[in-house]
């Protein structure tokens, strides 16, 4: 990276582009410990799902695990916080800790690295952040994002071990991944996450909206 670049993991997508990105992608993608602010995005799950029924138990044991949302419903209030931070190696991260006001609430909560050996975007999510959801991130000025999975990994101690093929996708199965930001509006995302088995087609999925709100970092002591 350049010296001159923001501590995100998520700069080698929008690098050389920042001028084209609406408010709200800025906000959220670009925020660096450097900033004297946190970005929450405020808003609604429209609908949560996930289908055939009968993988429900599936769906709750990875919930547990915390590697997707196990419960579904709609116009659910939901927030998400983005937290950055810096590695000890140097490398910066994000947190997104999101809060969904099922009763009880839920929360759901993923940290966003560079994954410099396989040079893509990683979400890692599970305990200990252990599995690691390597993205292709794609910018297509000037309102859209995207991720698609590229493959998955499993962490040991310090090394990652991408998982066959075979087995993540019919396991995890394919995320592919939307947000959209609003012409009217560059505070405005509209966001939609669907996860394609290659057996039931599509077996989980959300849309939602937000606003990019900034609010106060908390002084350090």
């Amino acid at each position: 990276m350049k010296s001159n670049a923001p501590n995100t993991p998520l700069w080698p997508v929008f690098a050389g582009q920042e001028d084209q990105m609406p408010r709200a992608f800025r906000e959220q993608f670009l925020a660096s410990p450097e900033r004297d602010y946190d970005v929450v995005l405020q808003g609604r799950m429209l609908r949560i799902w996930h289908h055939p029924r009968w993988l429900t138990p599936l769906f709750h044991l990875l919930g547990k695990f915390g590697i997707l949302v196990p419960r579904t419903g709609y116009d659910i209030p939901t927030t998400l916080q983005v937290v950055p931070g810096i590695l000890p190696d140097g490398q910066p991260y994000h947190e997104w800790n999101r809060t969904f006001a099922f009763e009880p609430p839920l929360e759901f909560n993923t940290r966003v690295v560079y994954d410099r050996e396989r040079d893509n975007l990683a979400d890692l999510v599970g305990p200990d952040y252990r599995l690691h959801m390597v993205w292709k991130g794609e910018y297509h000025p000037p309102y859209t994002f995207t991720l698609q999975t590229v493959t998955n990994a499993i962490r040991f101690g310090q090394r990652t071990y991408t998982l066959p093929r075979l087995v993540w996708q019919w396991l995890l199965g394919r995320v592919d991944f939307v947000q959209t930001a609003r012409p009217d509006d560059e505070d405005m995302v509209d966001v939609d996450l669907r996860i394609l088995h290659p057996l039931f087609g599509e077996v989980f999925g959300y849309r939602g909206e937000f606003r990019a709100v900034r609010v106060a970092r908390p002084a350090a002591l």
